[in-house]
């Protein structure tokens, strides 16, 4: 579906000072190396040049629960890196792997877990790398590796595995399980669950009866988690109950290439975005129908971060020449934009580097300040 144009409706956002001080947006440029970070009245306070550490393409964030440091996972260089963010700055850089996409804080704080593609020359290369963390002590070490493919589970199934890429994931709320979609393509996805404390795999669904390559949020009850495949012509979601791994609900996401999804804070809704059709829907977060479509977002939107009031999500927006599903992606402002979640309305469209053709946003979060 093409986009050629949206216009913000004007909107007022909030000016106190508790607002400028109450969160920070950090918005990854995987085409400039580039983290831009906002404050809640959308100034932007500062960028940290991930070029000077040699990080090439920073895919995803996340942060410890809280908020000291932040984790960037990037595809180009393969490596996790560890931000302290109090003053941004670059504390570690550890290689996890070509193709690494994605690093979770277990809720615990007590490791990083890794999705890393693997080798593009080897589908069966994907693995699972745990990052150990000491947070008196403000260090990070390599702990275990699982290339999924080695797994006794997959091993016995491997004529349903043969392509074994970590693509996203999340926890179940007491931290022992991962969720972890497989990808990036939708007909090599799957799902696979990580006992984080043995470190291997306790089931796993293959493509034909999980269609998954994408997004994966635990959702506000803790007991379920969501998680979504898309392609051109595809958007699906699943719910699954955490104690028994089993899909309780399904649905399609009315629009092509599901994407980017996330919970309110306030725990009332899922939203879910569409990378190619640039649209969405809404879900209840306890029955998990969809109760509203998002027809007015941004173009190209892809990951999705909320304000802790539940008053505002911010989603990366995709640039011109993608640097990641190239096929897919391609944006006309990249960036984030603003949306009332009351509303459900474009309110701003956020381009820290307009004009340059290599930017690119794509991983997105919200820090708290305490």
């Amino acid at each position: 579906m093409a986009v050629t144009a949206f216009a913000a409706t004007a909107v007022l956002l909030p000016t106190g000072p508790l607002s400028a001080q109450g969160y920070e947006i950090w918005a990854l440029d995987q085409g400039t190396n580039i983290v831009h970070i906002y404050n809640a009245r959308l100034e932007e306070v500062g960028r940290i040049d991930m070029n000077a550490h040699g990080v090439r393409v920073p895919h995803m964030i996340h942060f410890t629960s809280d908020y000291a440091h932040a984790f960037i996972a990037s595809t180009a260089s393969g490596d996790v890196s560890m931000i302290r963010t109090a003053d941004r700055q670059v504390v570690s850089v550890l290689k996890t792997g070509p193709g690494t996409h994605m690093a979770v804080v277990k809720p615990d704080d007590s490791a990083v877990i890794a999705d890393v593609i693997g080798d593009p020359k080897d589908p069966r290369s994907g693995r699972l790398v745990e990052i150990k963390i000491d947070k008196q002590r403000g260090e990070f070490t390599l702990g275990r590796t699982l290339v999924i493919a080695d797994d006794p589970m997959i091993k016995k199934a491997a004529d349903r595995f043969s392509v074994t890429r970590a693509i996203c994931h999340d926890y179940s709320a007491d931290g022992r399980f991962a969720y972890v979609t497989l990808g990036p393509a939708l007909k090599d996805g799957g799902l696979v669950v990580l006992d984080t404390q043995k470190f291997e795999l306790v089931a796993a669904f293959p493509a034909t009866e999980i269609r998954a390559n994408c997004g994966t949020v635990a959702l506000p009850d803790k007991k379920h988690i969501i998680i979504n495949g898309g392609d051109k012509e595809v958007g699906v979601w699943y719910v699954l109950e955490t104690g028994t791994h089993k899909v309780v609900k399904q649905g399609e996401s009315r629009g092509f290439d599901a994407h980017g999804t996330w919970a309110t804070p306030n725990g009332r809704e899922i939203w879910m975005v569409n990378r190619v059709s640039s649209n969405g829907i809404i879900l209840d977060a306890k029955t998990f129908d969809i109760m509203a479509e998002l027809k007015d977002i941004g173009p190209t939107p892809d990951i999705i971060a909320m304000s802790p009031d539940s008053q505002f999500a911010f989603i990366s927006l995709r640039g011109p020449n993608p640097v990641s599903a190239p096929h897919l992606a391609k944006g006309t402002t990249p960036g984030f934009s603003v949306v009332s979640i009351p509303e459900r309305k474009l309110i701003k469209l956020i381009e820290p580097a307009k004009g340059n053709e290599k930017s690119d946003f794509h991983g997105i979060g919200v820090r708290q300040i305490r």
